[in-house]
């Protein structure tokens, strides 16, 4: 065969192997296309261990009361989203009273501005308090998770000479600070920390929150539980920490004002795995009246939603676990949060 008589069967070849080579990428496509909705129509086995049967549904302290709201779902998904179909709840260990607390409590008081010479505390219950003209000190003997405030309104050599260190000097200082009280705890050493700029009124007597740090006279320092398996962990105030020190800075000195660490340990070993209700789910208890407000206390009628996500509740007072729940953020700061394990699952209000 000559090259000219090669070159126009090779002409007269091509538009037929062309159109072979499209039938093929087309069953090919086709068959995947198949195997997709097989994929999507084959219901899938969900692993599940509730291995602590049913548990309660998270609390807050103090409960918000609020009147009768309705809400309005206005996100940029459009629908309720869902989560995955399964999550781990962690089990926290009840504290018990450690032996020596007495020298782990003085420790505390000393470092946070008592007298520990001749600073006595009472013990009620499982409280240990201090106290005196300033200051008041309580710390649980079980797991030294402790509340202090200081009363600074009168001390004006404090706001002489004001000034804030670098965000990294304060977190710095602050992690030190927690570390001279070893109550620094692994998992907040994990996570992250935020900075709240403050301003007092001397005048007034008013704390506000200030965005601009130059108008700030003190700070707040939030410590965070890091995420839980890909998921932020949240506070039962949402916008900050249960865990936090304010401090105010003069001269080369600086005052812990206010402090608080309230921190349940988790057994990374002790979980289960609990089915989640659907965000669709989630979205009705919400509108139920089944959530759990958490900012605003005075909202009134519509409330609109603009950002739905799944995360952990970490708790402020002691509870048996650490769960999942769904996070509704809203206009005017709203926030609420719905437990998000299955209902077959969960006591309402531990009973």
């Amino acid at each position: 065969m000559t090259l000219t008589e090669l070159s126009y069967y090779s002409r007269r070849a091509l538009p037929i192997g062309i159109i072979f080579l499209l039938i093929l990428l087309i069953l090919f496509y086709l068959f995947k296309l198949f195997f997709i909705y097989l994929n999507l129509n084959t219901h899938r086995q969900v692993y599940t261990n509730p291995v602590f049967g049913k548990i309660s549904s998270p609390q807050l302290k103090q409960p918000l009361k609020t009147g009768q709201l309705s809400y309005i779902l206005d996100t940029v998904e459009g629908t309720p989203i869902s989560a995955s179909e399964a999550a781990k709840v962690y089990f926290l260990p009840s504290p018990t009273t450690k032996f020596g607390y007495r020298e782990k409590i003085y420790l505390i008081a000393k470092n946070l501005g008592f007298d520990t010479t001749s600073a006595k505390y009472t013990l009620i219950g499982k409280e240990a308090s201090f106290s005196d003209q300033k200051q008041q000190l309580t710390v649980d003997i079980t797991n030294f998770n402790f509340s202090y405030q200081y009363q600074f309104t009168g001390e004006e050599e404090f706001f002489l000479n004001n000034y804030l260190p670098a965000s990294s000097a304060i977190e710095n200082r602050s992690i030190d600070f927690l570390k001279n009280l070893d109550r620094y705890p692994t998992e907040l050493a994990q996570g992250k920390t935020n900075l709240i700029y403050l301003k007092f009124d001397q005048q007034t007597k008013s704390l506000a929150v200030v965005e601009n740090p130059n108008q700030a006279n003190m700070i707040e320092v939030d410590f965070y539980r890091p995420d839980i398996d890909s998921l932020p962990t949240v506070s039962p105030s949402y916008f900050n920490s249960q865990n936090y020190l304010v401090i105010i800075f003069f001269g080369e000195e600086y005052k812990v004002l206010k402090a608080q660490i309230s921190f349940f340990e988790k057994s990374e070993g002790e979980y289960g795995v609990y089915p989640l209700k659907s965000g669709e789910l989630s979205w009705q208890d919400l509108k139920a009246g089944k959530g759990i407000i958490i900012s605003p206390a005075e909202a009134k009628g519509n409330v609109v939603i603009k950002r739905m996500f799944l995360g952990y509740f970490d708790p402020s007072i002691y509870q048996e676990y650490l769960q999942p729940v769904y996070v509704f953020l809203g206009d005017n700061n709203f926030v609420g949060y719905v437990p998000a394990v299955a209902d077959e699952y969960l006591v309402s209000n531990g009973k």
